[in-house]
């Protein structure tokens, strides 16, 4: 019996549902992937090499690992960064470090309000102007701010109608409103749980908290307040951790973790007093924090320890889909040049041309018929015209990690062909799965796999 796979429109795949739960995952739509590393889907078109990485600013490095990076320009062409000890201004080719009035530890978050520059570190708020110049790095405790504790997160958020800034402490929010600085203008009300971030949306501000803080499993909670009633409005709670928020068209974002055994996180979305998953957006690895999540051509994307992911559909008639797009720094994550910019112990570093450790890999596919093997006639890969120095490799595998048949689509045999016969020379299999890699491919030339068909027949036991 003959039969054919048709794997199109690869670059609506993503990842296949529950991916993470076997190597050689089954159930999925042709298109999904059951394992991948550092490739981009934001085209939707097809499949290709994630973004590489190089220095923001070639001449320069930051000291220490920035967290804290302001999502968009404080002021034309410039962004501002805060590492452990030091201020910095980006831009998007360069990077000039910004010293304090004295000696900082532990800086944590950085945020323009009413046109100055404030930044949280350790047990206080420095404040500067706007670009930076005049700091003042015990700004919050000279307002008669109480210090902040120390090893709690401390990010920091703008919002309200009139604009207020509210800087996270433990289970606190502290308040400046642009004259009065206001000691728990929020409170959870529970003296174990530590808030990890917040967001202002809709007119109303989210914040993320967990109980207890420490390690192991913990019970999250996103409180939805008005900025000014002496309690939250709403609360949504989930059985499990809480890493960050994020805003965007409208939707406060959740990632969590409830599954604590599988090591599997969450994207959700804030409705009420609930917080909702959204399908297809489960993924294997960590939660981000509150500097590790950014966007990126209309995708949401976010750091899992150092790996990039990315979840949307860059266009709202095309269905989302989750990947893993590139790597990352273990540092902060922000977007405010059009091109992403990721930290890292003395890097930042940009999205610069294409890698090359990069596969992509279908789910397994059974053709063992009735008779339990199958002959594999034919494969046709259909791809871009790809431009000198580009090549894709591909090979067959079964699940028992075992190479059926393998071979090369080099620019410089294939030319501008872009629809690639190759003959796996008749061999016999009863599972399989294709997998691209991008190992011997360019940095600066992409090969892109629009579709893929497979053809045999089922043979004798």
């Amino acid at each position: 019996m003959k039969w054919n796979i048709n794997i199109e429109n690869i670059g609506l795949g993503g990842y296949a549902p529950g991916y993470y739960y076997n190597s050689y995952p089954t159930y999925g739509n042709a298109n999904m992937a059951g394992r991948m590393s550092n490739v981009d889907l934001t085209d939707p078109t097809g499949v290709t090499q994630g973004p590489g990485l190089t220095d923001v600013d070639s001449g320069a490095n930051p000291t220490g690992t920035i967290k804290g990076i302001t999502p968009y320009v404080t002021s034309a062409n410039k962004a501002y960064g805060i590492s452990a000890t030091k201020i910095y201004e980006i831009e998007a080719d360069n990077i000039t470090e910004k010293s304090p009035d004295s000696a900082i530890t532990g800086g944590e978050d950085i945020v323009l309000y009413a046109d100055k520059l404030y930044w949280s570190h350790d047990t206080d708020v420095g404040r500067s102007d706007n670009p930076f110049a005049n700091p003042d790095e015990n700004w919050w405790t000279t307002q008669g701010g109480s210090a902040l504790t120390s090893g709690n997160p401390h990010p920091m958020e703008v919002g309200g109608t009139s604009g207020v800034l509210w800087i996270a402490d433990g289970q606190y929010l502290h308040q400046w409103n642009g004259t009065t600085a206001t000691d728990g203008a929020f409170d959870t009300t529970d003296s174990d749980s530590v808030i990890q971030d917040m967001v202002w949306n809709n007119n109303y501000l989210y914040i993320a908290s967990n109980k207890p803080d420490v390690s192991g499993r913990k019970r999250g909670s996103v409180y939805i307040w008005d900025g000014t009633s002496t309690s939250w409005t709403q609360r949504a709670e989930t059985r499990g951790e809480i890493g960050a928020l994020y805003a965007m068209d409208g939707i406060t974002y959740v990632f969590y973790k409830e599954n604590l055994s599988d090591g599997v996180c969450k994207l959700g979305y804030v409705d009420g007093n609930s917080i909702v998953p959204i399908k297809g957006a489960t993924y294997s690895g960590s939660l981000p924090a509150y500097y590790q999540v950014s966007e990126y051509k209309d995708f949401l994307i976010w750091a899992s320890g150092t790996d990039l992911f990315a979840f949307g559909s860059g266009d709202p008639q095309l269905n989302p889909r989750l990947f893993q797009l590139g790597v990352c720094g273990a540092g902060g994550l922000a977007n405010p040049f059009g091109t992403p910019i990721t930290a890292s112990n003395n890097k930042l570093e940009k999205f610069s041309g294409y890698t090359t450790s990069a596969n992509w890999k279908s789910i397994l596919f059974d053709v063992s018929g009735d008779k339990g093997k199958s002959m594999i006639d034919r494969m046709y890969i259909n791809i871009d015209k790809m431009s000198t120095g580009a090549q894709v490799d591909w090979s067959l595998v079964d699940n028992g990690g075992n190479t059926i048949e393998s071979g090369t689509i080099p620019e410089s045999t294939y030319g501008t062909n872009t629809n690639i016969k190759v003959n796996p020379n008749r061999k016999e299999a009863d599972n399989f799965r294709i997998e691209l890699d991008w190992t011997n491919g360019s940095t600066s030339n992409p090969a892109k796999v629009k579709s893929i068909k497979i053809y045999g027949h089922t043979t004798g036991i």
